[in-house]
């Protein structure tokens, strides 16, 4: 290492070159040296608590146990008086057997054959001959014992035989002594240590059979420990150059975003959000990390994935945890995917090496072009349109999104806006960035009445005046022209016209042209003689034109018809232009003939003068009406109106009209709207009759239906708003992108196998040897190692070890070192896997997790109580700790927990500062919430004589005796865990228990089947090292017969209790129920522990959170409609549940949530799609994904949907219906 003294040279001989580490290493060390506790192997304590004794066992039973079969303690100890003193000392060993096994990975109780006493140096040792490894679980009442493993000599004896008298034990002779001749046989054992030692004083052996909890770690970690010489320790040792070195690290990984990311990079074994993704792609750059993982948020598939990202870069890895639990979930969920054997224990190595290469030799490629090549293209589709569903215009400055919420809020008003009038570009791009103006000459309009009257209330509607006199003076030549002047004009026009064989005029215009024609006739008969209407004057016409006209007419017949046209004049009279004349009266005659009955000649009638005179002032006067009412040249002019109508016409522009009143005011306030081209707007305003408070309303729906339309139309992104389409592709997606996710394990499982068979063609001398070493079931990780290096590292690139048993893999250096749970570990205790690591990754959490000191031997006398500056010092000594004040921390925050936000938020404020994100369960918004407190009201009893306290009062032990049970018969197949807070009342707790079990047979199997997670009742300090799907946190402490509260709570009063008071509620992971005999303000008291006023806060918090009234969230108007209408159909209705969930409803038994476009933006369409519906079911939700076109169109449809989803409504036959999600209480 660089760090290493003999790496450093001064170029001076009489100085040596010295780590700075070197005190720190020393330190530690001595620290390894206690590590365990007293060995138990040379130091045990014998007494009936610390032990069962079977050296007085029934013969039958006896025989059925040294055979390896599990035998209950009842049948090896059959007398009542000792079964009752071995049953007590079995409660011990189990404890300290789950305890171990659980929070240390070690499996340390043993059968013991012989047990020798000797005294060396005026201190007294005792300890087992030989030891075998032994099983214990309770069942029922009884214990199950059965033998595992192979028989060893005690490592401790041999060690102490040989430091203290030089004596040198082979354990292979002994093991061999006691098998000899295919039995168990013991005595032969005895007998030759007995012979050793006989020159010994005071050494003895006694043949006695003992099951206790035998073992040490201390000395094989010391020895482990030899060279620490290591950039990282160096660093954490305050090493100047390692803590350089260690800190100026690379920089943050930039990790491709999912949407964007290529399939072929996308090879995540498990789903994961963007912070699981950040922490593996900074594991997969070799960048030392630390992630800090908040409860429930998914440590383990971080670890899994970061797994992947490193075998597939063919690097090997080691991964240790204090915790058993956490190891053994590695390995299920890589197996669980198709990867057994990726890793490999010290304990199961040669199974897990006969697993790898089973999987090796059936692996197959896989196929994923098609998918991946489908994926892209639906991927690309899918974030087209979202992107297009958020993205805001450029000059209208928003989005489709924005327009449908803000077209829903306006439906929601009061009075909705109902207008149909759409905006053109130039109005909608005007009015983009400010509409306020508008808004107030609108009101203004309206104000002064300019849409009480619309176009079909009044004529005069629209009409534009210079000013008021000019209205006047409109206004009254209307009713001069309705009373006396056009009822005048049409009575004599009608005499004239009925004198002269025209057709009846049906407008006044036409009446015009009548008076023209005959008018023309009659100049026309003034010069020429009747017979000139007869005949045709076309070959006149063109004979009196100009030559050029008509080419093809000979002169002579010009010359004839010239004199025939002069015939037709009158005598005496000359015409300028004959041509032109004639031309008019082939017009009139046309004219006459259109008119007229034909076969009549032309006659003019009289007085044709007068009624022309008068014709001409009322046409004029209706043309002046005209102008302002701006139908000048329109089909609706007053002179194109049918004369029956026009009366009614000039009726109601002559009547009185509020039309006319402030005319001018108003004028000018319109003349402003309509240069904003808002005519369409204000004609429908009119029609309409809006009122003044609702004209605003009514511009916003017109320009967010115009922008909604004109966005609709020029995004082709947003698929013309298909919904049925949309439907399909999202389907499409989810499942294609299930299938890539699915696909990465195979294709890691290929890539392995095919190195594995170009590695067997090449390395045929290591094939043979390991294939012997796996027949000869070798299962020691060191010879393995030797003997086929090359092999066992593509076998299992992946290792999995508690911390004190990574010395059992030899000197093998890996590339990466995952530590987890490392908030648990003492910087000490990881240095054997540190310092054997390339690149260390610690996973923790330093809230629930604190290095605390054990004892792998049972002890008489209680450990000394920590202070709280002990406490905090070692919780600054951890692994997580140290490491993470030196690299870079990434932080889990999203929890995944089956209980949802009601655990997550019981700790989250108080420990996280929030910082944990969660989702709510679908049972709290059904009334029965995933926490529950059981407040036990007469938890009274008398202080005990040596503490002080009020411990496990008797109301308090039946009541979690009923939730046991209950929890037995109603829900057997989850996993159950009592943690109480007395030691005291855990005892009375699981002795009750197993007293009710008498009664109750129909629950026995749930306590006696053998299973991964089994009932088990814990302390405080004994929980962290477990999990279950629920936790019953019983208190353990009650009131004095008085209804005092004292203050001395076991551990909760202690320093550290409110860190183990975290640890307890971030046990379960589906559901918490608190059993306390105190309420909040029972525990009010300025001079109460820090560990009891948490426990003052997290029963208040719960009760908050119980009690805890949603109030609805507004802001998303859509779904707000949508609540009303569930409402109406009988549901119950909540908005932003919690802020989380945009809508949920329930009936019955049955929840659902809603989520609309909006609530997936900032959502990878992974994330959004599939893995967050996943998740909401899970939490037992229904799930419905509504597209918000859908949902702004047809709410009803969707309200119907969610109805029959819930039972609230029979579906019909052809509806289809939504899966059922039952929601597990």
């Amino acid at each position: 290492m660089a760090t290493a003294p003999n790496a450093v040279s001064v170029g001076d001989g009489r100085f040596t070159p010295v780590n700075g580490a070197v005190g720190a290493w020393d330190r530690w060390r001595d620290e390894l040296a206690h590590v365990g506790g007293v060995s138990p192997l040379i130091r045990f304590e014998d007494s009936v608590r610390t032990r069962i004794e079977l050296s007085t066992t029934h013969p039958s039973g006896l025989a059925q146990f040294i055979t390896g079969k599990t035998t209950l303690l009842s049948n090896l100890i059959r007398d009542d008086l000792a079964f009752r003193t071995a049953s007590a000392a079995a409660s011990t060993l189990t404890a300290k057997a789950v305890e171990l096994a659980a929070t240390r990975g070690i499996d340390a109780m043993h059968l013991a054959i012989g047990l020798a006493e000797w005294r060396f140096e005026k201190q007294d040792f005792r300890g087992p001959v030989l030891l075998r490894p032994l099983a214990i679980r309770r069942y029922g009442r009884d214990f199950e014992l059965r033998l595992k493993g192979a028989l060893q000599l005690n490592p401790g004896l041999v060690a102490a035989m040989r430091e203290q008298y030089d004596i040198e034990l082979d354990p292979a002779q002994f093991v061999a002594l006691a098998l000899s001749a295919g039995a168990f046989k013991p005595q032969p054992v005895i007998d030759r240590l007995r012979e050793l030692t006989s020159h010994l004083q005071r050494f003895s052996v006694q043949p006695r059979l003992l099951i206790s909890s035998f073992d040490e770690v201390g000395a094989a970690l010391l020895a482990d420990a030899k060279d620490l010489s290591h950039p990282v320790i160096d660093a954490v040792a305050g090493n100047p150059t390692a803590v350089a070195r260690i800190t100026g690290a690379a920089d943050r990984v930039d990790v491709i975003p999912q949407d964007q990311r290529p399939p072929m990079l996308d090879g995540a074994l498990l789903d994961a959000d963007p912070e699981q993704e950040q922490a593996v792609a900074e594991i997969a750059a070799g960048h030392h990390l630390a992630v800090h993982a908040l409860p429930g948020t998914g440590a383990t598939q971080t670890i899994v994935n970061a797994l992947g990202a490193l075998v597939a870069q063919h690097r090997r890895v080691l991964v240790v945890s204090p915790r058993h639990a956490t190891l053994k979930a590695v390995a299920d969920r890589l197996a669980e995917i198709g990867l057994p054997g990726l890793t490999a224990s010290g304990r199961t190595v040669r199974r897990d090496l006969i697993q790898a290469i089973s999987r090796n030799e059936k692996a197959q490629p896989a196929e994923t072009g098609e998918v991946d090549e489908a994926l892209t293209r639906l991927r690309s589709v899918l974030l087209d349109y979202r992107t297009a569903l958020g993205r805001r215009d450029p000059v209208l400055r928003v989005s489709v999104l924005d327009a449908l919420g803000e077209l829903s809020r306006l439906a929601l008003l009061p009075s909705p806006p109902a207008t149909t009038a759409r905006l053109s570009t130039r109005a909608m791009e005007a009015l983009a960035t400010d509409r306020g103006a508008v808004q107030e000459d609108l009101l203004r309009a309206a104000s002064l009445g300019e849409f009480r009257v619309g176009p079909m209330d009044s004529p005069w509607y629209g009409a534009v005046f210079a000013d008021g006199q000019g209205a006047a003076q409109a206004h009254q030549l209307a009713k001069r022209l309705h009373g006396t002047e056009v009822p005048r004009l049409l009575e004599r026009a009608d005499a004239l016209i009925a004198g002269s064989r025209f057709r009846a005029f049906g407008t006044v215009a036409e009446l015009g042209v009548y008076l023209k024609l005959l008018l023309d006739i009659r100049e026309t008969l003034d010069r020429f003689q009747p017979a000139v209407f007869d005949r045709s004057l076309g070959e006149l016409i063109i004979a009196t034109g100009p030559r050029r006209d008509s080419r093809e007419m000979s002169t002579v017949n010009r010359r004839r018809l010239k004199r025939l046209a002069k015939e037709y004049l009158r005598p005496g009279v000359h015409v300028v232009d004959l041509h032109e004349s004639l031309q008019r009266i082939q017009q009139q005659r046309v004219l006459w003939q259109r008119f007229v009955t034909s076969g009549v000649a032309p006659d003019v009638p009289p007085g044709i003068t007068d009624v022309w005179t008068e014709y001409q002032a009322v046409s004029a006067d209706l043309a002046a009406l005209d102008e302002p009412l701006g139908l000048t040249g329109t089909p609706d002019s007053l002179l194109q109106e049918p004369v029956d109508g026009l009366g009614d016409r000039l009726a109601a522009l002559a009547a009185d009209s509020d039309v006319l009143e402030n005319l001018q005011d108003r004028q000018a306030v319109m003349a402003r709207l309509k240069a904003q081209d808002l005519a369409p707007l204000l004609e429908d305003l009119a029609g309409r009759h809006v009122p003044p408070e609702r004209v605003g309303a009514e511009l916003e729906l017109a320009w967010w239906k115009s922008v909604l339309e004109r966005l609709l139309a020029e995004d082709p992104a947003l698929l013309g708003a298909n919904t049925t389409v949309l439907d399909r592709l999202e389907q499409d997606f989810r499942l294609v992108d299930e299938a890539h996710a699915g696909a990465n394990a195979k294709r890691l499982a290929w890539q392995l196998a095919d190195a594995w068979r170009l590695a067997l063609a090449d390395r045929g001398p290591e094939a043979d040897a390991l294939k012997q070493l796996l027949q000869q079931k070798v299962d020691d990780p060191q010879v393995l190692h030797r003997e086929a290096p090359h092999l066992v590292k593509l076998l299992a690139p992946v290792w999995l070890a508690p911390p004190y048993e990574v010395h059992a893999l030899g000197e093998v250096t890996f590339d990466t070192v995952v530590v987890v749970d490392a908030g648990a570990l003492s910087f000490a205790e990881g240095l054997g896997a540190l310092r054997r690591a390339k690149q260390v990754v610690v996973f923790g959490d330093p809230v629930t997790q604190t290095p605390m000191p054990f004892d792998i031997a049972i002890r008489e006398t209680e450990p000394e109580q920590e202070t709280q500056k002990r406490l905090d010092e070692r919780q600054a000594d951890s692994v997580f700790s140290r490491i993470a004040d030196l690299v870079r921390t990434v932080e889990l925050t999203t929890s995944y927990r089956a209980g949802g936000e009601d655990l997550a938020e019981l700790v989250n404020r108080r420990f996280y500062d929030g910082r944990i994100e969660s989702v709510p369960w679908a049972g709290t918004f059904l009334g029965h919430g995933s926490l529950v407190l059981d407040y036990v009201d007469n938890g009274h009893g008398l202080p005990d004589a040596e503490t002080g306290a009020v411990e496990a009062t008797d109301p308090e032990v039946q009541r979690v005796v009923e939730r046991v049970l209950d929890h037995a018969a109603t829900r057997p197949r989850e996993s159950l865990m009592v943690i109480s807070g007395s030691a005291k009342h855990a005892i009375r707790v699981q002795q009750a228990v197993m007293k009710a079990l008498v009664r109750r047979g129909d629950v026995t199997e749930f306590f006696t089947r053998d299973q991964a997670e089994p009932f088990i009742v814990v302390t405080l300090a004994e929980a962290v090292g477990h999990s279950r799907d629920r936790v019953i946190l019983s208190i353990g402490f009650g009131r004095t017969p008085h209804g005092r509260t004292l203050s001395q709570l076991g551990p909760l009063a202690k320093p550290g209790g409110e860190r183990l008071l975290a640890a307890a509620v971030t046990r379960a992971r589906r559901s918490l129920a608190i059993v306390s005999c105190f309420r909040p303000d029972d525990l009010d008291g300025d001079r109460m522990p820090a560990g009891v006023l948490a426990l003052r806060r997290l029963l208040a918090d719960a009760e908050g959170r119980i009690a805890d009234d949603a109030i609805d969230d507004d802001r998303d108007a859509m779904l707000v409609d949508l609540a009303r209408r569930l409402r109406a159909l009988g549901m119950q209705v909540a908005l932003g549940y919690h802020e989380k969930l945009g809508l949920v409803a329930s009936h019955g038994a049955r929840a659902i949530t809603v989520e609309t476009d909006a609530a997936l933006q900032g959502r990878s369409l992974r994330q959004g799609l599939r893995l967050r519906p996943e998740l909401l079911k899970r939490l037992g939700w229904h799930y419905l994904r509504v597209h918000s076109f859908d949902l702004f169109s047809d709410p009803d449809a969707i309200a119907q949907r969610i109805a029959i989803a819930l039972g609230a409504r029979e579906p019909s036959p052809l509806t289809t219906t939504m899966p059922i999600v039952e929601v597990r209480t």
